[in-house]
């Protein structure tokens, strides 16, 4: 029980030595949210994380208490929760300094979701983002997406159960809600088309509604196809910074 959390400790302050550096280097105050098992963990034991409400709680706190400069986020995460991702990506959209995230590997989801939010999304080349169309369902049925749910009701209509009628309900409120969401984070960051009209319903459709499975990857080329704000000059210490989160599985090996 004392060994790996003495472990946690000092890799800890090795990562907080990594974030001081990169915060002189870089010119913002940093801020992560990684999502990954570990090895070493309470107990020793694996444990999966993912956005929730204590991550929103933390990072708001850390947007009010840098207000005056400007902040860099280093988001590695499936997703998680949309009111606990919406949240962030709010407090993120209206600080009024600088903002920008950085993606190593991958940020799907509501990790997109507040990746959208920033002024600028930094993504290595080979990173990727995902949809954002929201899942509903519970315990029993699991979750679908949204769309999902709605082409079931529509397509078995009077057949249709009581239960898949309430998921149908549910997810044209969820649909609405991310639509309008993601047009108020990406309002006016959308690159125009080529005759310069007006892109962001078409990019907050292609995002939202489903045309994509929900864990489709979207490479930073095909995000900045899409009209994102998306650029590759990816900090290279940020890849050192990853290194100091040790996996679980191990069956990858190389000399190095």
């Amino acid at each position: 029980m004392i060994y790996p959390q003495s472990q946690l400790k000092k890799i800890r302050m090795q990562r907080m030595a990594k974030m001081k550096a990169m915060e002189k280097r870089h010119g913002y105050k940093v801020l992560t949210m990684i999502h990954r098992r570990e090895v070493v963990s309470f107990f020793g034991l694996p444990a999966y994380q993912s956005i929730d409400e204590e991550d929103a709680e933390q990072v708001l706190r850390w947007i009010r208490k840098y207000r005056d400069y400007p902040l860099e986020l280093i988001l590695h995460t499936p997703g998680g929760q949309m009111h606990a991702s919406i949240q962030i990506a709010r407090a993120l959209k209206n600080h009024p300094k600088k903002t920008r995230v950085l993606i190593p590997h991958y940020s799907m989801s509501g990790g997109t979701i507040i990746a959208l939010a920033a002024d600028e999304i930094v993504m290595d080349k080979d990173a990727i983002i995902g949809p954002i169309d929201p899942q509903v369902g519970d315990l029993i049925r699991g979750l679908f997406p949204a769309p999902s749910w709605i082409y079931a009701a529509e397509t078995k209509k009077e057949d249709a159960e009581d239960s898949t009628l309430v998921m149908s309900d549910l997810s044209r409120k969820a649909l609405k809600l991310t639509r309008n969401v993601a047009k108020e984070l990406l309002e006016g960051k959308i690159q125009p088309g080529p005759g310069g009209e007006d892109r962001l319903d078409e990019v907050v459709e292609k995002l939202v509604s489903g045309e994509m499975i929900h864990s489709t990857p979207l490479s930073a080329r095909e995000a900045k196809d899409l009209g994102l704000s998306v650029n590759t000059d990816f900090p290279e210490d940020v890849h050192d910074f990853m290194r100091l989160f040790r996996p679980v599985k191990k069956t990858v090996e190389y000399v190095g």
